[in-house]
This record gives structure tokens, sequence and C-alpha cells, in this order.
């Protein structure tokens, strides 16, 4: 009996153990065949977090900057004076208040009936205005533009680009609520092989040439050939907002 028993204790064991090697086995294989897309959105998360967090170390960075020259003004009116007046023109410029002068490109488009006519394409331009020039002006911004501007309208980071039908059942292209009219020029400050580049890869001037737009972009690389972005004039956020007293 002492026999058999110790002969059922040993199947036992072994059966626990045969159980636990198939386990491991098993977690082993579905870490090893875990789908790539899972890898590959686990990078992507990663490297939106490794971005954010560069953006938030340069702020960081900003700040303690801006930190270190008010407490070196300290006690010192017309230091701490000079440094607001600095610190304002900062946020001006930041903000596209202010001109902005230096190497870029402009971009004209205007209707050439001289184009081939492509009945897919003709007139969708007029129709579309406001989304393709939204689209072209995003790309330039995310290709090396500082600062941009339409007809002489600053954009910025409240402007909009619109098509607005009047009740004349007219279609008018406005950018920061102004009316504009063709040709439409788009002025840029920033790196300029970057911007060409993005030009070059999405087809741009063959895309209007599609639509019966001609398309015209001029480099300015400097010295007497040098592009000017105006300031933003129009009305900012909070500009007709009032305080309201408690009741």
């Amino acid at each position: 009996m002492n026999r058999k028993s110790v002969l059922w204790g040993l199947t036992g064991v072994m059966g626990i153990l045969g159980f636990m090697f198939s386990v491991q086995v098993s977690s082993r294989l579905r870490t090893q065949f875990t789908p790539l897309s899972t890898y590959l959105d686990l990078r992507t998360q990663v490297q939106e977090q490794l971005q954010e967090n560069q953006l938030l170390m340069n702020e960081v960075s900003k700040d303690r900057a801006q930190l270190a020259m008010y407490q070196a003004a300290k006690g010192h009116g017309g230091q701490l004076m000079a440094a607001l007046q600095q610190d304002a023109r900062t946020v001006a410029t930041q903000a596209g208040l202010t001109p902005v002068t230096g190497v870029g490109l402009s971009i004209t488009i205007q209707y050439n009936p001289n184009l081939p006519y492509i009945q897919q394409y003709a007139g969708l331009f007029e129709t579309t205005a406001d989304q393709q020039l939204g689209l072209l002006v995003n790309d330039l911004f995310a290709n090396g533009a500082k600062a941009i501007s339409i007809n002489g309208q600053r954009l910025v980071t409240t402007s909009s680009i619109r098509l607005v039908t009047t009740l004349n059942n007219i279609t008018a292209l406005q950018v920061n609520t102004v009316p504009i009219t063709m040709p439409y020029v788009i002025t840029a400050v920033g790196d300029v092989n970057r911007m060409q580049a993005v030009l070059t890869i999405n087809e741009v001037v063959a895309q209007f040439a599609l639509m019966q737009e001609q398309c015209t972009v001029t480099s300015y690389t400097g010295g007497s050939r040098s592009v000017t972005v105006p300031g933003y004039n129009g009305p900012l956020p909070g500009t007709w907002a009032k305080e309201v007293q408690g009741q």
C-alpha cells in the first residue's frame, strides 16, 4: 500500500509539473507571436510621448530663462521695465502681431484659361478654394514656415480661410473675415528648402494646373532677395469681452 501511495503521489506531482510547463510554453508562444500592430501602436505612443515631453521641456526652459531675467532685474526699476518690455515684444512676435522679414517664398495662384481644359477638374478650385489654400498653408507651416500671409492677411492661430456666398449668390473668399480676390498671393518666411520640397512632393503646381489655376512659386534666398510677412492687425481674442459683475 505504501508503494502504491508513493507511485500515486509521484504521478500527481508529474501531472502538476506537466501542466505548469504547458502554461509556461503557451505564455511564451503568445508573447512571441504578439501581432505586429501592437508593437507599432506602442512605438507610436512612445514617440508621441517623447515629442510631448520635448515640447514641455522647451516650455520649462523658456519659463526658467524668463524667471532668471526677472530675478536679475529685481530691485532695479529700470531693468525690470526693460525686461517686461522685452517679454512683451517676444509675445507679440510669437502671436504674429509684428512683421517678419527674411528668406522664404511666395506662391501666386490665378486663373489661366490657356491651361488645358479637363472637364473632371475644371472649375473645382472655385468651389474648394478655402480647402485648397488651407491644405497648402498647413503643409508650409509643417515644413519650415515661420510666418505666412495671404494677400497681406497674416495667418495666426485664430485665422480663418472661408468661402462665403452673398445674398446675390456670389461666392467670395475671406481671410480673417476680410474679402480677397485673385490673384491669391501666399507669402511665407522660413526654411526655403523644406517648403520647396513639400511643394514638389505634393506636386502642387501640377495639381492647380489641373483646375486651370496657374501656380507660380518664387524663392527668396536672402540678401536683397527677402520677403516680408506683415503683422496681424485684426481683432484679438477677448477684444469684445467685458467683465460681468456678480449679482
